[in-house]
């Protein structure tokens, strides 16, 4: 039996499609299933089967969006034949009336009058529902149909062509207007009859039909090739190979650009937020980055992972938003990799991460906090670059001044696991001791350029680098602009007046002031429990286990923090990432670097993940 296919892995794609003639808008996206490997397909505004033109199809996750682009004003070429009215009002239906042909000076006086906001009786053959059932199936039952009259917009009709009985008509308007509607009365008010006898849609909102895939195979649509011999529409799919290739190379991911096209505004994802969205928690604020902004209060936006990846469309209302959608973020982009600083010297790096060139950012990153996340957007943001992080075994202040060290705010497995969730492809650690320590500057981004193809560098303004240091922020540019790499140095981020550090953060956890740390790093602060070993007292209900000696620790006392287990033998999920059994709030006890937990049935020894405590000050 053949496997279903996974639609919530269908691809995310826009396609112009040129609808045939002879096809109905849902056969003709026949040929757009089998060339993109997919039954999620839906086309926005249907057109009739004589009709042919502009279908805007979409893939996926983006088939959400039908409605908000059926919504668009389209332009139509139409073929009106004067002096027979048939009952479908087009090509395909039996003559009911007829009449006299009209002048060319009476359809100019008479146009006007179409234009504007109008009322209009849509055609009785037509798929409008009346009392739950379509009006055309009630006609084909014997029965008549009434339809109300509707409110439309035309906004221009242009004569192209006159010859007396045909007039080749352009027409703008807006959703829902029945263009064999606008034929018929246009004839009525020239005291005659009229039927469509042929159709073309050119354009719907900003999408054109001469981007569409197919359109080279659509006939001239002019009076004399459409009346020079007898309409006959062709009801046979288009499946040749050139047809299925070019759909697939026509068809495009839901750009930026290509989302401004639909009248969205843009936003871009912060790196931190990423886990929020993807799991529909609450957005906040500081979530989304506009990048276009039509200062509307009402609106939707189509937001952007930081490495240029559609995420999803929310809605604004007032300064509050809502979920609309969010597509999975592609977690196959890259094999996530950590490099020794042998392995990169030894070529090891990957030959096309570098050929392709490499955006990177040097630092130990404890935290990581705000100023960090900043620094990192910006090699995310380079969506044609690979982005990898630099960094070290442990922060170097640790190493230089291990005395007056107090502790990681975040162990490296937890780092590792921060820069992988955020998009990075790779992490190059560094131990930062023995030879290394005496590079120079110049030599070690030399090192970054040559093997690992660095093209583009993004740091903090106090960066520097390099024996002692001595490789400033001042040299560091001079460096890159010789050798063509972009640096781009990123201003601090204030929190009280004085720029966010990672020995600032440390100090206030000391001080037990976890709020501002969460200010501060974005986030509440976690012990990472993974490794620790665990003890039970059950006949006082508690665990308790000794804090690794490199984490630093708030004053001792009791805290509120929330606790995350583990699934059972720390199985991981298939993102690479700890799978939560479920997460509990509780109090913690510190205690000489000693951590004290309440025994539950879940908190079982081993499967304490994570500790995050709450933004309050500890509980003496």
């Amino acid at each position: 039996m053949p496997q279903r296919k996974n639609q919530n892995k269908a691809p995310v794609k826009i396609l112009l499609l040129a609808k045939q003639s002879g096809q109905t808008s849902f056969s003709s996206l026949t040929a757009v299933k089998k060339a993109l490997g997919t039954t999620k397909v839906g086309h926005t505004g249907t057109l009739d089967s004589f009709a042919d033109g502009l279908l805007v199809v979409l893939s996926g996750k983006l088939t959400h969006l039908v409605p908000h682009i059926t919504a668009f004003d389209k332009e139509y070429l139409a073929l009106v034949q004067f002096g027979t009215e048939t009952d479908t009002l087009d090509p395909t239906g039996n003559v009911v009336d007829t009449g006299a042909y009209p002048s060319e000076e009476t359809l100019r006086s008479v146009l006007p009058r179409f234009i504007g906001q109008i009322e209009q009786v849509p055609p009785a053959f037509s798929a409008i529902h009346v009392g739950g059932k379509r009006a055309s199936d009630i006609l084909r039952s014997g029965k008549n149909v009434e339809i109300p009259a509707r409110k439309i917009t035309v906004y221009d009709i242009q004569i192209k062509e006159f010859s007396g009985k045909y007039a080749l008509l352009k027409i703008v308007c807006s959703k829902g207007t029945y263009i064999r509607a606008l034929a018929r009365d246009i004839a009525l008010a020239c005291g005659t009859v009229a039927h469509l006898a042929a159709l073309r849609r050119t354009r719907v909102g900003s999408f054109l039909l001469n981007d569409a895939a197919g359109v080279s195979e659509l006939p001239p649509f002019t009076i004399e090739s459409l009346t020079s011999a007898k309409m006959e529409f062709d009801k046979e799919s288009r499946f040749t190979s050139e047809f299925l290739s070019e759909i697939v190379r026509t068809s495009k991911d839901f750009t930026p650009e290509v989302a401004s096209l639909c009248g969205l505004d843009v936003a871009s994802l912060a790196p931190d937020c990423i886990e929020d969205f993807v799991h529909g928690r609450p957005l906040k604020k500081s979530a989304l980055s506009l990048l276009d902004k039509s200062g509307e209060t009402e609106k939707e936006i189509a937001v952007y992972y930081p490495e240029g990846d559609f995420a999803g469309l929310v809605r604004r209302s007032g300064s509050r938003y809502s979920y609309g959608f969010v597509v999975e973020r592609d977690k196959k982009a890259f094999d996530f990799t950590i490099y020794s600083w042998d392995q990169i010297l030894n070529g090891k790096f990957s030959a096309e991460w570098k050929n392709k060139g490499t955006a990177l950012s040097i630092g130990s990153f404890d935290g990581p906090h705000l100023g960090h996340k900043k620094i990192f957007s910006k090699c995310l943001e380079k969506s044609n670059l690979i982005p990898g992080i630099v960094t070290f075994t442990r922060p170097l202040s640790a190493l230089k001044h291990p005395d007056e060290y107090p502790g990681d705010i975040t162990t490296l497995s937890s780092r590792l696991e921060y820069f992988k969730a955020l998009g990075f492809a790779f992490v190059l650690l560094i131990d930062f001791s023995g030879d290394f320590c005496k590079t120079e500057g110049s030599e070690f981004l030399k090192v970054l350029i040559e093997k690992m193809g660095l093209t583009f560098l993004s740091e903090g303004f106090d960066f520097h680098c390099g024996y002692q240091g001595a490789f400033t922020v001042p040299l560091i540019r001079e460096f890159c602009d010789a050798r063509h790499v972009e640096f781009s140095v990123t201003e601090p981020i204030l929190y009280q007046n004085e720029r966010i550090a990672s020995r600032r953060i440390r100090e206030e956890i000391q001080k037990g002031m976890l709020g501002r740390v969460f200010d501060m790093l974005g986030h509440p602060f976690e012990i990472d429990c993974s490794g620790l070993s665990w003890s039970e007292q059950r006949e006082n209900n508690w665990i308790s286990a000794r804090v690794g000696e490199n984490q630093i620790l708030p004053p001792d006392g009791e805290y509120p923090v929330k606790i995350k287990l583990s699934a059972e033998s720390s199985e991981t999920s298939a993102a690479g990432q700890f799978a939560f059994a479920h997460t509990f709030k509780t109090a913690c006890k510190l205690e000489n670097g000693n951590l004290r937990l309440p025994l539950s049935d879940g908190s079982l020894p081993g499967l304490v993940r994570t500790i995050e405590f709450c933004n309050q000050s500890g509980i003496k």
